[in-house]
């Protein structure tokens, strides 16, 4: 059975305590969790819910939902939900070695667990472990190719890393996907501007997107959108704008030497 299948028939289930988290009513779901886990106390989707429930209620109960996760993996060991979630909580608290290690567990039980493995790429960048997260984001991209967020996470680290060939080959991949949407003509308005930017700035064209967000903040100089995506830009993509600039000016100088 599929995790997908498998969460249908939970959340069909627990139809009343899912009604309850899309309505927001936090603390009449916890309730109604506890009182449940009084009478059922062997049920790891309750104590999973559970910690769900404190992961997300934004109070920071990291240590409480991981009593939670940990008690559902005690009951059920095979419970990925569990090892998962646990993993978040873990990431939350900056222990990234220890939910590293949840994310290895929920691989072992589905090898190809497209979030966990993401995920763990994620972690594995984070502390400075790189050629590692680029295999498990390669991974990720062979069991999902049409996702683009693990090929957007290895290309960004491949430049981070000067690898500019290696990114340039992966976005060829992708830039397929995203080339429909790039307005065709001069955009009119700051807004369409933006829009243009950020497409191009996921096909990797990012001195043309800083453009686009400077022709934005041309009609408009207080466009907030422009304003932050191109200072996120410049932060994100220092190294690679810097370099192509540099390679500009050096082609120019050589033709205008030619001349």
């Amino acid at each position: 059975m599929s995790k997908k299948t498998d969460l249908e028939k939970l959340k069909k289930k627990y139809e009343k305590i899912f009604s309850l988290l899309d309505e927001v009513k936090i603390e009449k779901a916890k309730k109604t969790i506890d009182r449940l886990l009084k009478k059922t106390k062997d049920d790891p989707f309750l104590y999973w819910l559970k910690g769900y429930v404190l992961l997300y209620e934004g109070t920071h109960n990291f240590e409480e939902a991981i009593g939670a996760f940990n008690r559902a993996i005690e009951i059920d060991p095979d419970n990925t939900f569990a090892w998962e979630f646990k993993a978040i909580a873990l990431r939350s608290l900056g222990r990234y070695e220890e939910a590293i290690s949840c994310y290895e567990k929920s691989m072992e039980l589905d090898p190809l667990d497209y979030n966990a493995i993401y995920n763990k790429a994620v972690l594995l960048e984070r502390i400075g472990t790189f050629e590692k997260a680029l295999d498990y984001y390669s991974l990720a991209t062979k069991i999902d190719p049409k996702n683009t967020i693990a090929w957007e996470a290895k290309i960004n680290l491949l430049e981070y890393l000067q690898r500019f060939d290696e990114a340039e080959e992966c976005r060829s991949k992708v830039e397929k996907d995203y080339s429909g949407k790039i307005v065709e003509k001069d955009p009119a308005t700051p807004d369409e501007w933006v829009h243009k930017g950020e497409t191009l700035e996921k096909l990797g064209k990012y001195l043309w997107a800083n453009q686009c967000y400077d022709m934005a903040l041309k009609i408009d100089e207080n466009h907030q959108a422009a304003r932050d995506l191109k200072y996120m830009l410049l932060q994100k993509h220092k190294i690679d704008i810097d370099t192509k600039k540099n390679i500009q000016k050096t082609s120019q100088t050589s033709e205008k030497s030619i001349i």
